[in-house]
């Protein structure tokens, strides 16, 4: 079996790639390991950098209260 690789530019060029590959029969893996924070994800990031240390919370405790109030 051989490996190719084909970098994307965006969600849209992915998209119409699947598309061909499944019409075409031909199977395919996606790796979903390789991504870029969006633009909105990073200004999210600034601004709780931006946020004042004594009111910081944790991963294990922003996930504890996640899981109390929804139930995951």
């Amino acid at each position: 079996m051989s490996t190719i690789t084909i970098h994307l530019k965006d969600k849209e060029e992915e998209t119409l790639m699947e598309s061909l590959l499944k019409r075409m029969k031909i199977s395919f893996e996606k790796n979903e390991d390789d991504f870029e924070l969006t633009d909105g994800i990073k200004k999210m990031i600034d601004e709780r950098l931006l946020e004042d240390k004594n009111t910081y919370v944790d991963a294990e405790e922003s996930l504890r209260k996640i899981s109390e109030k929804y139930g995951i």
